[in-house]
């Protein structure tokens, strides 16, 4: 029975009947958790899934959730979990290898991801965080921020972006007569909590539809402001020709050629 879940857009906790999220609030996830109200007009698409987002702006469901990258261990588990804004990781580690060891990495997603070790024991062995601050859930866009080591509990991050990848890695540093123990690292991650909102569209991108759709880019090489609700909003800048508004991409003025004015024409 603990297997059964309740789908995208029914509320409910395992063991208990699943039950359809109300007009105008949704659930975007599947397992345990509660429908939340959908912002502005309140209201929901996708029968409960997601929530309808006006001309120019698209929906952010701001639910917080923590993923596994790699393969996890017995004594490095990595257990996702979506809808808390905390939790506790945990992992025993044993030195007696020589060579690096690590655990699979997780992601923490939400507003203001934050890790911090809250417990540790360690003798003759070094422990690293490694850390990357994602564009998106997947970490496939990233920047590294690089390793630190840890040496004392206290030690924490938080991320300047959405989404946190962390690494933890360990290594001896006795000969080996002398192993030492990592013994057990117990660290939280957290996130702050932000309601479901409608963003505007980001600049280059538009929508001109009322529902749960994503933005759109603008043709190659267009511009457009923030929030842009049409196709008509993408222009080609300065020193491209073409006519975005018509579907067209900008093309950059050949050698010799300008265009000095933003919007639609040839280069001169």
């Amino acid at each position: 029975l603990s297997r059964c879940v309740c789908p995208e857009g029914y509320s409910g906790d395992a063991g208990e009947s699943c039950v359809a999220c109300e007009a105008g609030t949704f659930k975007s996830f599947e397992g345990p958790g509660a429908c939340l109200s959908c912002p502005g007009d309140g209201v929901s698409a996708e029968e409960g899934r997601s929530c309808a987002c006006g001309a120019g702006h698209f929906f952010e469901d701001n639910v917080p959730m923590l993923s596994c990258s790699g393969e996890s261990s017995e004594s490095c588990p990595c257990t996702p979990s979506v809808g808390s804004n905390d939790g506790t990781l945990s992992f025993e580690a044993d030195p007696s290898d020589w060579d690096w060891q690590s655990c699979a990495s997780i992601i923490i997603s939400g507003v203001a991801p934050r890790v911090t070790v809250t417990s540790l024991q360690v003798q003759n062995v070094q422990l690293y965080a490694y850390l990357d601050e994602c564009d998106d859930v997947d970490c496939s866009s990233y920047q590294s921020v690089g390793s630190t080591s840890i040496s004392s509990a206290g030690w924490e991050y938080q991320s300047s972006t959405r989404h946190l990848r962390v690494r933890f890695e360990w290594t001896t540093y006795v000969d080996s007569s002398a192993f030492g123990f990592l013994g057990n690292v117990v660290a939280t991650w957290s996130t702050t909590s932000k309601a479901p909102e409608c963003s505007p569209c980001e600049a280059g991108d538009y929508k001109n539809t009322t529902d749960a759709a994503g933005c759109t880019a603008c043709p190659s090489n267009a511009v457009s402001a923030e929030g842009s609700t049409g196709l008509s909003s993408c222009v080609c800048p300065k020193g491209f020709s073409g006519d975005a508004g018509a579907e067209e991409s900008c093309v950059a003025c050949d050698v010799g050629t300008f265009k000095p004015l933003e919007g639609p024409g040839a280069c001169l």
